[in-house]
């Protein structure tokens, strides 16, 4: 009990409140982020499997300003192979309403005695911010 009556304590207390203040402060500041619809344009080849963040249409993503930045998508899955594939999905900004868009997938692993009962499916194409 005494050491909390200590003067450099007390001091240690009180810096540690004003910076906890302080950094409260800064932390509830309202930043300007942004949501916005990305719409995915690409070929989309009859019976291949894309681990996409696009699966289920399009994608609402939320940008920390109202600039469009790089973006990475990865999605990783264990298939009907069993093998575990991950999926990279790079937005690289064009202009400030469109991305050019590339995937890629690699194969990870799989389980002892399987094979891979899927090829890989490359594309390229565009995102564009609805």
């Amino acid at each position: 009990m005494d050491a909390l009556l200590t003067p450099l304590f007390k001091s240690i207390l009180f810096a540690t409140a004003l910076s906890t203040a302080g950094l409260g402060a800064v932390l509830s500041q309202d930043t300007d982020t942004v949501t916005r619809r990305l719409s995915l344009h690409t070929e989309t080849l009859p019976n291949a499997i894309y681990l996409t963040a696009w699966r289920n249409g399009d994608v609402m993503f939320t940008f920390p300003d109202s600039q469009l930045h790089s973006i990475t998508f990865y999605n990783r899955a264990k298939l009907a192979d069993n093998c575990q594939w991950l999926a990279t999905e790079a937005l690289t900004p064009i202009d400030e309403k469109t991305f050019y868009y590339d995937y890629s997938e690699t194969l990870l692993e799989c389980d002892p005695g399987a094979k891979p009962g899927y090829v890989k499916t490359p594309r390229t194409g565009l995102v564009t911010v609805e």
